[in-house]
């Protein structure tokens, strides 16, 4: 697990694996999953109030190795977590 600079990553619409947005709400979230390269993959999240749009999120972005997500997708704590059930089935 990397912290990375998401503003420095190419992203194309064939890095997107799974991508999440939680229900409209005064505070939002979202996470991307993209693939850059075989194995490697980095998890956007991003979040925002009511008074802006995603536009203008705060977004994190952690690189990952596909074993290090494979463990976050099975821990106990994501078993009914939506994201992390779509991650674990595109990594099966």
């Amino acid at each position: 697990m990397e912290k990375v600079n998401w503003k420095e990553i190419d992203i194309k619409p064939h890095n997107i694996v799974v991508a999440w947005t939680s229900s409209p709400d005064y505070e939002m979230n979202r996470m991307i999953l993209l693939e850059i390269s075989y194995s490697e993959y980095i998890l956007l999240e991003g979040w925002h109030c009511s008074c802006y749009d995603f536009d203008e999120t705060e977004w994190e972005a952690i690189k990952y190795t596909e074993e290090e997500l494979r463990s976050i997708a099975n821990a106990d704590y994501n078993k009914n977590n939506r994201f992390w059930k779509q991650v674990k089935e595109q990594l099966e």
